[in-house]
């Protein structure tokens, strides 16, 4: 039949559209997915624990790392010294200088200060871990300036210049030095060259000119180095003339003794440094404005002299601020060290010298000098500053001031203010306005009349420079000999001025005229010293009239006017300061043997600076100098200087001697039974420590410093 094949091909067909075979596809696709899903999550889980396990390494070297700091805190507040050295001093503190320096954790058995501690072992794994425990080393450094080296006094970048020297308008040169050079801690700015040796211990050296011929020592230099630095522009303490001041004339227990205030003539300033082998500047603000150089209308010879601006110093012991302890100074002080400096005490009141027009000073020789600035949280410590600018100084008038009494008659009748203060006599003279001297005697005689007031309406002060005066005095003189002269004093003054010879007439008339008389010669000087020296709120005038034998003299008015100026601040611009004919601080060539000690900045931004100094160790300016130029020298053979001879201090929170910051770095060594400091600190600390007072005789408590935790960092 033919229906066999048919059916065989219709089972084959029904056979192969059977669903029996999907069971096993599905079966499959599940097993793989579950097999996926469990290898995923079987990897997700050994990076998990992986990560646990490494998680647990990390806070176990945190947790280390932690431990290993806090027990080198603890050696540092119980003092650990192996050696148990008796007395027990504080870290880094002043210790002689037989002494090792005392190390972070004392010194070790070959007298060798410790500055590290090795900690085996000492923090165990887990048992689970199977890993060894963990060994730490903590470095300890002291900061600079921290210690025996710290400030006692807040130092940071408003408080200081920002580098040691800086020159705003010519070079930096110590081309004339003999070894060791210009040591410089802080850095060098030049507006121009730096020339010679010069050797910056901190803070390197840039110039917008050339430093090829400057053999540069120890520091790193740019040059040129493209911008000029600009003039900080530090104000003066003062704003305006402080009140005049006498040049003292007499020592007290051997020192000359100086109110500070204003001074204006070298020529009195270089005899009062003469008086005595020491001299005291008070602490207060100086302001120093010589006229003894002619000058426009402010330096009359005659008041003056023309011995020049020049401040003299030769053999003299000259300290400026507080005393150390308070108190006078001692007519043979001790320096450095005699006055307290802005560089340890934040209490410091010391000077501020303000040098106006073309004053400036001269160190001769066999001189020491320690000048002592004020402490200011927020600006340097000037204590030598040169003025740039000022004021132009403008004359005033008083005219014809008049008496307002009598304090002396003499031979007059009718002597009053009121009829002598007018000129209103007239000719013939009416006998009820004038003074009148009837003179019955023979020979040749005088009588004197004393007016009192001439008050002006507001009071010159001292330091004024009277350049005219006159005076209108209307009288008549007696027919025989006649004469007639007039003195003058200025409230304040004991003594009256040279006299002043009037010229005589028979009739009632003024001398001079409506203008006046002018009082030239020793009268006018006299009245310019009195006028400086006291002010001018008004004066006495003695009129002296003369006859020879019987007559009669009238007085009819005598008033006085003056020309004058008042102190201003004058600045060095213009000046030959300014020009550069003229140093505004200049030293004697040679080995002087001079001592000088500016414990405060100097700033004189139009001056130019000379400062050369003997074979032997000294410094110069603890608080940096800001000029237009600088040269330097040391002379007759080579110093035995090895501290900068200019300087700034480092920034400082102040706190002290008695106060050590140290930098603790700890290093950790995981299941190893040493430990090195090599690679990356796991921690880093800031520490304070200091020893506190309250022991036996009043010193430090042994074994009980205070610390304080200033930092505590682990690396990310």
């Amino acid at each position: 039949m033919t229906v066999r094949p048919r059916n065989r091909y219709a089972r084959r067909l029904k056979s192969s559209r059977d669903d029996s075979g999907a069971i096993l596809i599905i079966a499959l696709i599940i097993t793989t997915v579950i097999a996926v899903v469990v290898s995923a999550l079987l990897t997700r889980g050994d990076g998990s624990l992986r990560a646990t396990v490494q998680l647990r390494q990390v806070a176990g070297s945190t947790y280390a790392a932690d431990g290993a700091a806090q027990v080198a805190i603890n050696a540092l507040r119980s003092g650990y010294n192996p050696r148990g050295v008796t007395p027990w001093s504080y870290t880094n503190a002043l210790i002689p200088s037989t002494v090792v320096r005392e190390g972070c954790f004392g010194w070790s058995g070959a007298n060798q200060p410790v500055d590290s501690m090795l900690l085996s072992d000492f923090y165990p794994a887990p048992t689970s871990s199977g890993n060894g425990a963990t060994s730490a080393v903590v470095t300890c450094e002291a900061e600079l300036d921290t210690g025996d080296a710290g400030p006692l006094v807040p130092i940071n970048n408003q408080n200081k210049p920002g580098y040691a020297i800086v020159t705003l308008g010519g070079n930096v040169d110590a081309s004339g030095s003999n070894d060791p050079g210009l040591l410089v801690k802080g850095g060098i700015y030049a507006n121009g060259n730096v020339l010679g040796k010069v050797n910056v211990l901190a803070g390197g050296i840039r110039a917008t000119g050339s430093c090829s011929g400057a053999q540069v020592v120890g520091s790193p230099k740019n040059c040129p180095a493209g911008a000029p630095v600009v003039d900080p522009n530090y104000a003066a303490e003062i704003t305006s003339v402080p009140d005049w001041r006498k040049a003292p004339t007499a020592c007290t227990s051997g020192v000359a003794i100086f109110e500070p205030g204003y001074y204006d003539s070298a020529s009195d300033l270089n005899t009062a440094t003469n008086l005595c082998g020491t001299l005291w500047f008070k602490p207060g603000n100086y302001y120093f404005d010589f006229h003894n150089d002619a000058c426009a209308n402010v330096c009359p010879s005659g008041l003056f002299g023309t011995a020049g601006n020049e401040w003299t110093i030769n053999n003299k012991k000259i300290v400026a601020g507080t005393p150390i302890g308070g108190g006078s100074l001692p007519s043979n002080p001790t320096i450095p060290g005699a006055c307290d400096s802005p560089i340890d005490n934040v209490n410091a009141q010391g000077v501020q010298f303000v040098f106006g027009g073309s004053s400036r000073f001269y160190v001769d020789q066999n001189s020491d000098i320690e000048f002592c600035g004020s402490y200011h949280n927020d600006r340097p410590p000037i204590v030598v500053y040169g003025l740039k600018n000022g004021s132009t100084p403008t004359s005033s008038s008083l005219a014809g001031m008049t008496p307002s009494s009598v304090v002396e008659t003499g031979g007059f009748t009718n002597a009053t203010a009121l009829r002598v203060a007018t000129a209103d006599g007239g000719q013939p003279v009416d006998l009820t306005k004038v003074a009148t001297w009837t003179n019955s005697s023979s020979g040749d005689q005088t009588t004197t009349v004393s007016l009192k007031g001439y008050t002006p309406g507001a009071a010159i002060p001292p330091g004024s420079i009277v350049t005219g005066a006159s005076v209108n005095v209307t009288h008549a003189d007696g027919a025989s000999r006649p004469s007639a002269s007039i003195a003058v004093k200025v409230d304040g003054s004991s003594t009256n001025t040279a006299a002043f010879t009037l010229p005589t007439h028979a009739a009632n008339s003024t001398d001079g005229g409506a203008s006046g008389v002018p009082l030239t010669g020793d009268t006018l000087a006299d009245l310019q010293k009195q006028v400086r020296e006291f002010g001018y709120s008004g004066a006495t005038i003695d009129y002296v009239a003369g006859m020879r034998n019987a007559g009669t003299a009238h007085l009819d008015a005598i008033r006085l006017s003056l020309t004058y100026y008042t102190p201003v601040l004058r600045g060095q611009s213009g000046t030959c300061i300014a020009s550069g004919s003229c140093r505004f601080i200049n030293m004697k060539q040679g080995n002087a043997k001079n001592q000088i000690y500016f414990q405060g900045t100097t700033y004189v931004p139009l001056g130019n600076i000379r400062l050369l100094i003997g074979n032997f160790s000294n410094e110069i300016m603890k608080f940096g100098l800001i000029s237009n130029s600088l040269e330097f020298a040391f002379w007759n053979g080579n110093s035995v200087q090895d501290q900068p001879v200019i300087e700034i201090p480092d920034n400082s929170p102040g706190f002290g001697v008695k106060s050590t910051i140290v930098q603790l770095k700890v290093y950790v060594c995981p299941s190893s039974p040493t430990c090195s400091a090599s690679g990356t600190p796991a921690l880093t600390s800031r520490v304070q420590l200091w020893a506190p007072t309250g022991g036996a005789n009043g010193g430090e408590v042994k074994n009980k410093r205070a610390v304080r935790v200033l930092s505590w960092s682990h690396p990310r």
